[in-house]
């Protein structure tokens, strides 16, 4: 039976976050980098609306990306994390990073492969430049644009439907000290040793007849568990109720939606108060941490595939699918960088 007194946190009481917008309606036929460059001008407004702008980087830096996959991994992963939702069902995600360079409000830079933002993350496939990098330390960098097709792509590394950006307002401090730590993964590897993690993760995935869930176990999932890394060095922990460093990245989803008000206060000096002729020391007020979001949730099943898609049988004939023009770029991706979706229900 799973160990659930670790995982599930139920506040009855609990209201959703007013500022964790749903983007779907408007965002459910375009690409992933449309959705970015919505979440950077809405970032940009809020900040100015708060007065506070140094509490959110304008940009997106440091703030938290959410991502659902289809695929064996991204499908794995949603269903393990039926054990952290009161519900039962499966998560909307399967994975978490952190924005490491500035966003763009133009959709077409979001989804250049040699422009886009730079994520930094721990991953079962990580991008070819960093395999080596992940290998030793456990969490590598790409490109966000990776992550732009929202539609299954037989032939297409990743195949995004959900994502989500997820801004915590922070101190210029704890945003340096956030991605400082997350720069060096093996800076813990006593309580977050993310090549372990990975390894157990890929043992669960690819057997999981025998294994059990590591959620189950109190063991974190990876992705997660480099985004913590990165946020402890704030000062905050982003799953606030779990007893064990078993975070994963409904945990985090949870936080931004329900249980954002738990998270510490923010200490920020007023103005210095005068007493006769010498200023006094200024006061420090806590004040909420703010906490906002946006998302596009397209696919809300957890299916491996969508159920209308039918793919090759033979190589042969994935082999000939895959073969593509060579004005139309690698793997059928167009000019343009948005990938399209392949076989009886593609377009």
């Amino acid at each position: 039976m799973s160990n659930i007194n670790t995982a599930i946190r139920y506040v009855p009481d609990a209201r959703p976050n007013e500022r964790l917008s749903d983007l779907t309606a408007a965002y459910a036929q375009q690409d992933n980098a449309a959705v970015l460059a919505e979440a950077v001008r809405r970032l940009k407004t809020l900040a100015t609306e708060q007065g506070t702008p140094r509490l959110f980087d304008t940009a997106g830096i440091g703030c938290i990306g959410l991502i659902g996959e289809y695929g064996p991994v991204g499908y794995g992963i949603r269903r393990a994390q039926e054990v952290i939702r009161v519900d039962r069902t499966p998560s909307y995600w399967s994975h978490a990073f952190v924005i490491a360079t500035a966003l763009s409000e133009s959709a077409e830079q979001n989804r250049d492969l040699t422009q886009a933002a730079w994520i930094w993350e721990s991953s079962l496939d990580p991008t070819g430049s960093f395999t080596n990098f992940a290998g030793r330390y456990g969490a590598g960098a790409r490109r966000i644009a990776e992550y732009n097709n929202p539609t299954f792509d037989f032939f297409s590394p990743h195949s995004v439907p959900n994502i989500a950006v997820i801004a915590i307002g922070l101190t210029e401090r704890e945003r340096a000290d956030l991605m400082q730590r997350a720069d060096h993964p093996d800076v813990d590897q006593l309580h977050y040793d993310l090549p372990a993690l990975l390894g157990s993760w890929f043992g669960y995935l690819s057997n999981r007849a025998d294994r059990r869930n590591p959620l189950s176990e109190g063991q974190a999932e990876y992705s997660a568990a480099y985004v913590q890394l990165g946020y402890e060095a704030a000062g905050l922990d982003l799953a606030p109720g779990s007893h064990q460093r078993n975070i994963a990245p409904e945990h985090i989803w949870q936080t931004a939606k329900y249980l954002y008000q738990r998270l510490p206060t923010i200490t920020e000096p007023s103005e210095p108060r005068t007493t006769g002729s010498a200023p006094s020391v200024p006061r420090r007020d806590p004040v909420p941490r703010p906490v906002a979001g946006w998302y596009c949730v397209r696919e809300k099943a957890g299916v491996l595939v969508p159920p209308d898609f039918t793919g090759p049988r033979s190589l042969s004939e994935a082999v000939s699918q895959a073969t593509v023009p060579p004005q139309e770029g690698r793997l059928g991706r167009p000019a343009s960088g948005r990938t399209r979706r392949r076989g009886a229900g593609g377009g």
